[in-house]
């Protein structure tokens, strides 16, 4: 029996059909004593002949022993032979060696081929067989065609992998729940999920509900509850889990009724649930980009339109409509007329061809780069957009459309109009003025000039732009003063001003020019420059010249008016000196003996006579009058100011009491605004208050009731005063000739010399300030005058009143 052949011998003599399948009976003195009217021995023989094993029973060599009792038929009957794979042969050869060496049963599942080609699976089990004394007689086996359950165990642990499989792929756990004791059971992908080891978590639903977020709690119970009374078949819900690192998680879980008692409530869920955390974070992140997109279009300071193929406008962002004037329904509801072909090509100056609208450019697929289109909003209004486009694909690749960028920049384009301009008129102003301008960037040691300049200079393309070139263009006589003053000045950062000779370099030419520059810092303080301009002043300097001989020939032509004026001025003085004392002794002579002749021989004279007399008494006072006023308008102009504040109110109080003496038939009202202050010479000042004053007076005596005014005018920048009466005015035709020596308005029925506002006038004039009059006949007349500025810490100026 310790050969191979034997083994298959007993499995071939134990593969009978299990109809003709019989062991020998036991031995008598191995079974236990029964009473005598039981036949063990058929006993058995029904058994082996009824189950569905193979039995047989062999002698010590393998040799099969007939069963007790066997009929005749089983002679005939030939053994399912068959085959052992031969790669299991050898190694149930050494398991059943084994076995038999250590006394032991030996059990065995192993696939057998029969001799038509059909495959088994067996359970072969072979004991000993010992006699009284213990040695082994024989051997008694048992095989079972296990096949069906071989392959059922398959196709299950089959089907066990698959659904893993499907499970892993998937990332999904599985869970099955007893309702009635709310214990469940958690695939270990469940706990993998969460971070736990599979004993780690408890299996009870209270356990997972802790970790379920408070504000999905409420659901699941809900949906749960629904699902277990029949509400709804099945359920799905997202919620947040607490992982074991006490970070939440987001899940998905999709569950159902697996079984449902006779009232119909479930007593069983089975479901899975899925991490669907990077899938939420996902579309966090897409909402984020979403929500972005959306406030970057709705912010933009770039107008951004999504444009059809035919034209139509499906999108456009605030600052589009801001720049086009129509909203984007407006615009995607202009079928017919859509606003990209209101949208006209800009030509640049001198291009020729014709206009060209955005729509025939986008339909012939140009991409565009900051390319400038005229447009005229609906409200009338023009405007310059710039405008960049670029095809949208859509997943096949195909064009769907062209996304759009708008840019308003009318305001730039004047500006860039305006600078240009600006720039030519800056090169015309250098032009026309001989004024140049140079930068000299010291860190990099360059200086680069204007176009006028290298004219002013003479200088050519080989010269070298340096600070030392700018220093050799210095005429040799002014070069080292001004390598010492231009070095300072960049030495200390302040301006450099200077003149100077230059020697021009292409024509030898000598030149005056003026030099002003300073220095300017960099953005970080770290490149200095010097902006300057150089202006050639050769005329200036040529004029120059010629004035300074010009005045050389006015000084000594003044010098001799100079002494001309001094000797008109004594004779001024030796007149003013004959007028007061040589003319007026005369004039006393005259009207004494005029009213002597008149006092003694007045009888003797005839009338007529008398009448002379009076005349020539009249005449010669008021030509006493003139030389006075004479005198006095020449004393005005020599008597030394003394300016100071004082009060003007005082002071037109006193000179109207001093009138009211000299009044007429009608009392006149006057009317003094109080606490009024001036700046000036007082004493002057009463002179002008004495002829204003005084003229108002005798222009009104003729009113029944004259009053006379004097304040302060209200709105100007300096204190303005005014006399104001309500006399008989004059002609506003004739007021050039009110301030005028020996002009007067009104004939001899009103006294007066004509000098009285000339010397006002001249008052004023050495006041700094200035007099004018308004007045109506018969209506009156106001009299305005200012004096000197009064000074910024006065506190005696109050605000200025209206006249009355």
């Amino acid at each position: 029996m310790n050969h191979l052949s034997e083994t298959a011998t007993l499995v071939q003599i134990g593969m009978k059909s299990p109809s003709t399948a019989l062991a020998e009976a036991p031995s008598p003195h191995s079974l236990q004593q029964d009473p005598p009217c039981v036949d063990y021995a058929q006993v058995l023989r029904n058994i082996f002949s009824t189950a569905p094993l193979g039995l047989y029973q062999t002698d010590i060599n393998g040799s099969r022993i007939p069963s007790a009792g066997s009929d005749a038929c089983d002679e005939g009957e030939e053994p399912l032979i068959g085959f052992i794979h031969p790669q299991e042969r050898k190694a149930l050869t050494a398991s059943w060696q084994q076995s038999m060496e250590k006394g032991a049963q030996w059990s065995q599942r192993f696939k057998y081929r029969s001799s038509d080609g059909r495959v088994f699976w067996l359970q072969a089990v072979i004991a000993q067989v010992r006699n009284e004394s213990g040695k082994v007689t024989g051997y008694q086996g048992c095989n079972l065609d296990v096949t069906a359950e071989v392959v059922a165990n398959e196709q299950l642990a089959l089907s066990e992998e698959r659904h893993r499989r499907a499970v892993e792929a998937a990332s999904s756990g599985i869970w099955d729940m007893d309702v009635a004791t709310s214990t469940c059971y958690f695939s270990p992908c469940c706990y993998e999920m969460l971070g736990y080891t599979p004993g780690q978590a408890q299996v009870h639903l209270d356990d997972w509900s802790s970790i379920l977020h408070p504000e999905q709690l409420d659901d699941a119970r809900t949906l749960k509850e629904s699902c277990v009374e029949g509400r709804v078949e099945s359920f799905e819900l997202e919620f947040r889990l607490k992982t074991n690192e006490g970070k939440w998680r987001w899940f998905r879980c999709r569950g159902k009724a697996a079984e449902r008692d006779a009232s119909g409530k479930a007593v069983r869920l089975v479901g899975i649930l899925c991490d669907t955390n990077q899938s939420k974070m996902m579309e966090h992140l897409l909402q984020m980009e979403h929500g972005l997109l959306e406030l970057i279009t709705a912010t933009s300071p770039v107008g951004i339109m999504f444009i059809e193929p035919g034209g139509r406008v499906a999108f456009a962002n605030p600052r589009a409509e801001q720049i086009l004037g129509q909203t984007k329904k407006e615009m995607a509801s202009r079928r017919d007329c859509s606003p990209v072909w209101g949208i006209i090509r800009e030509r640049n100056q001198g291009e020729a061809g014709p206009d060209a609208a955005l729509g025939k450019i986008l339909a012939t697929g140009d991409t565009l780069a900051n390319v400038c289109f005229r447009f005229q909003r609906p409200d009338g209004v023009a405007a310059l957009v710039s405008i960049s486009t670029a095809p949208f694909l859509d997943q096949a690749s195909k064009v769907s459309g062209t996304v759009v960028t708008l840019e308003d920049v009318t305001e730039q384009k004047r500006r860039e109009q305006v600078m240009f301009d600006n720039e030519k008129l800056l090169r015309e102003t250098q032009r026309i003025a001989q004024l140049g301008s140079y930068v000299l960037d010291l860190a990099h040691d360059s200086w680069n000039c204007s176009s006028k300049l290298v004219e002013i200079l003479g200088l050519d393309e080989n010269y070298p732009r340096t600070l030392k070139g700018h220093i050799a263009v210095v005429h040799e006589e002014y070069r080292e003063l001004f390598r010492e003053r231009y070095l300072a000045a960049i030495d200390d950062g302040r301006p450099f001003e200077m003149e100077y000779l230059v020697r021009r370099l292409n024509d030898g030419r000598e030149r005056w020019v003026t030099e002003c520059c300073e220095l300017s810092q960099g953005g970080r303080g770290l490149e200095q420059r010097m902006i300057g301009t150089i202006k050639d002043i050769t005329e200036r300097k040529e004029a120059e010249e010629a004035i300074r001989k010009l005045n050389d020939e006015l000084d000594r032509r003044v010098i001799e008016r100079t002494s001309q004026l001094e000797a008109a001025k004594k004779e001024i003085e030796s007149f003013s000196y004959s007028v007061s004392h040589d003319l007026r002794a005369p004039l006393r002579h005259i009207n004494s003996y005029s009213s002597i002749l008149a006092e003694e021989y007045g009888k003797a004279l005839p009338d007529e006579a008398l009448y002379y007399l009076e005349r020539i008494n009249i005449a010669s006072s008021r030509m006493g009058r003139q030389i006075d006023d004479l005198l006095t308008l020449t004393r005005v102009g020599k008597t030394q100011m003394k300016r100071q504040s004082f009060n003007i109110s005082n002071l037109a109080a006193e000179v109207a009491d001093m009138l009211r003496g000299e009044q007429g038939a009608h009392p006149v009202e006057f009317q003094v605004q109080q606490g009024l202050t001036a700046y000036g010479d007082s004493v002057l000042v009463r002179l002008v208050l004495q002829n204003l004053l005084g003229n108002s007076m005798k222009y009104a005596s003729r009113v029944a009731s004259p009053v006379i005014v004097f304040g302060q005018a209200q709105g100007s920048g300096r204190p303005t005063f005014f006399v104001k009466d309500n006399g008989v005015g004059f002609d506003m035709a004739y007021v050039d000739k009110l301030f005028q020596p020996f002009q007067r308005l009104h004939g001899s029925e009103f006294e007066g010399t004509g000098i009285g506002l000339a010397t006002v006038r001249r008052i004023i004039d050495r006041h700094g300030g200035s007099i004018w009059a308004e007045g109506r006949e018969n209506h009156g007349a106001t009299f305005y005058f200012t004096l000197s500025q009064p000074r910024k810490n006065s506190a005696q100026y109050q605000a200025p009143l209206s006249p009355l």
